[in-house]
């Protein structure tokens, strides 16, 4: 008789770290769902449903690998240093914005998004993609063994930047290539979720308004 599969096993199995098995579960969770919308094969217009579901993944993995909240960057005792480093960066970002404000680098292409969109992409898309980018991807690089800096860096911004091809734009998939970089410097400088979905939230809402990231809208 063949032996009953059982749950146990297979939390055993999602529990057992290692780098091949974080890369599969890279490719999976965070590339094949671009892929899929690049190629048409899931319509544009349901991107947001489709970083929804893959958001929900991620909570189920984690609660299935047993994550604490401070493996996740939920917590408060780096809260004060997180955000500082993050008012920092948007500081950074507001300065460029006002060297290049007479430059053909912000140009308005479309009109604005309605008012929704913002209180969406503030309170909803910027946590969520934080904690898909960095929450769960640091803590799944640090129970695989992956854990220098570098690596971790690259791999988190780089992934970061893919999922923005969707919008077939080059200047916005550079652009947050190189946000994501300093969004995963400081996150992995300072674990803490809140501080980077702030800067994240901010600076997005400013490259929409300046017209950088008017087509992500």
């Amino acid at each position: 008789m063949r032996p009953v599969f059982r749950s146990d096993r297979l939390l055993s199995h999602l529990k057992k770290p290692s780098p091949a098995r974080f890369l599969i579960l890279l490719f999976l969770l965070y590339y094949i769902p671009v892929i899929l919308l690049v190629s048409g094969a899931v319509p544009f217009s349901f991107r947001w449903m489709v970083l929804a579901v893959v958001f929900l993944i991620s909570l189920l993995l984690s609660r299935l690998k047993g994550y604490r909240a401070e493996e996740l960057g939920i917590r408060v005792s780096n809260l004060k240093q997180s955000l500082l480093a993050n008012t920092l960066f948007i500081i950074c970002i507001v300065a460029l914005f006002l060297l290049l404000d007479d430059t053909d680098v912000l140009t308005i292409k479309a009109e604005p998004p309605k008012t929704f969109f913002f209180f969406f992409y503030v309170l909803i898309s910027s946590p969520l993609q934080e904690f898909l980018f960095r929450s769960f991807l640091f803590a799944e690089m640090n129970r695989s063994g992956i854990t220098r800096a570098s690596a971790q860096v690259v791999v988190s911004a780089a992934s970061f930047a893919f999922l923005h091809i969707i919008y077939l734009d080059a200047f916005t998939t550079l652009a947050t290539f190189a946000a994501g970089l300093v969004f995963a410097g400081i996150y992995r400088k300072y674990p803490n979720l809140a501080g980077v979905s702030l800067s994240h939230a901010v600076i997005g809402t400013l490259a929409i308004l300046a017209g950088i990231a008017r087509k992500m809208s």
